[in-house]
């Protein structure tokens, strides 16, 4: 718990103490918090201005005698004198008001006081395109990649957007699961549903969308699977290309031009991945982990597993089904090594999906 939380608490409790204990004329009065049963509350933000968003971000602590404090930051709502308040939404009254919190059946309240504008006119940003990545499962990191947002100020001029003033949060919780100051691999999903998604702008929701987290259930035995059809493909994770290095070596990389493999299915889920140049993405040297995916000069044997019963699907080793092909350090940023690493279970994490985009290519086949 901060300081700043620790003295509030201190300060509000001492509070209480006194109003109950005493008073100018000797008598004794109430807490004006009595109501609330010993729940007690403090929000981040207590002072807001007419244009400002209600950021959302408190806590609820419940102190009662003789129990310990309890937090309870789940399934929150708010309630501003009354009256339903979302995450977002921009104050437009002058005045002190009592902010009500309710989280999982307990309720408290701590004072807000809205002052009149301090500035000039408040620019507006909206979403010119979300994230790409709509599709998750349990354990995933959540991507931030393909978010782009534009500001205009009250004059129409463009203004411009850095990546820490646009924030992810999921609608139900008001849980932060992302900044677009991020390349890519922020919160983690632990729970499968869908989820609506806010875009905001200086905490203001500017756009909505919606992703689906599926369960990661361990999967022990290989699956029967579909195959891509034979032809080219470019080969896509978590939004960068596979592509080859000066040395031959596979990492994810946006290249004006990516690099393309010609998928000839050769039965019992195997496949190979063919370069134009004739070389195949393969293994050289001893099976382990960490080992780079590279260029090779014999035809290689994949075995493949379909991840979304479409077009995204997992390599493994046909020698090796227990390891398999990912992205290091569940990275997707330019250079990130493409290696092996054991996992046992048939359904692979997210760094570890390989979209596969159909393209042309003239023949040499």
């Amino acid at each position: 718990m901060s300081s700043k939380l620790k003295c509030m608490k201190v300060v509000m409790l001492a509070a209480c103490i006194v109003l109950l204990s005493m008073s100018v004329t000797g008598q004794r009065r109430e807490c004006p918090l009595k109501q609330y049963d010993g729940n007690w509350a403090f929000g981040t933000t207590q002072t807001f201005y007419v244009g400002d968003p209600f950021d959302g971000i408190g806590q609820v602590e419940v102190m009662r005698p003789g129990r310990p404090v309890q937090l309870h930051e789940k399934n929150r709502k708010w309630e501003l004198d009354g009256v339903r308040i979302r995450p977002g939404e921009v104050f437009t009254k002058v005045g002190n008001f009592i902010m009500t919190i309710e989280s999982n059946g307990y309720k408290t309240a701590y004072k807000v006081e809205v002052l009149p504008a301090k500035g000039p006119q408040r620019p507006v940003a909206k979403v010119v395109s979300y994230p790409v990545q709509t599709e998750y499962k349990v354990g995933d990191r959540f991507y931030i990649d393909g978010i782009k947002v534009v500001c205009h100020d009250a004059d129409g001029k463009e203004l411009p957007v850095e990546g820490k003033e646009i924030t992810f949060f999921t609608s139900i919780s008001n849980t932060l699961i992302g900044a677009g100051s991020q390349c890519g691999g922020g919160y983690q999903f632990n729970t499968a549903g869908k989820k609506v998604v806010e875009v905001r702008y200086n905490y203001v929701t500017i756009g909505k969308f919606t992703i689906n987290v599926a369960d990661n259930k361990v999967k022990t035995l290989a699956p029967e699977t579909k195959l891509p059809a034979t032809g080219w493909y470019h080969l896509r994770a978590m939004n960068n290309y596979l592509n080859l290095d000066a040395s031959g070596s596979a990492e994810l990389r946006k290249k004006t031009v990516n690099q393309v493999f010609y998928v000839e299915n050769k039965g019992n889920n195997q496949i190979t991945l063919q370069l134009a140049n004739g070389k195949y993405l393969g293994i050289t040297g001893t099976i382990k982990n960490g080992v780079r995916v590279t260029a090779v000069h014999s035809a290689y044997r994949w075995n493949v597993y379909s991840e979304n019963d479409a077009d995204i699907f997992s390599l493994r080793p046909s020698t090796h089904i227990k390891m398999v092909v990912n992205a290091s350090g569940q990275k997707n940023s330019d250079g990130t090594p493409i290696i092996l690493w054991q996992y046992t279970a048939f359904n692979a994490p997210n760094h570890a999906e390989f979209r596969f985009i159909r393209t042309k290519l003239s023949s040499f086949h």
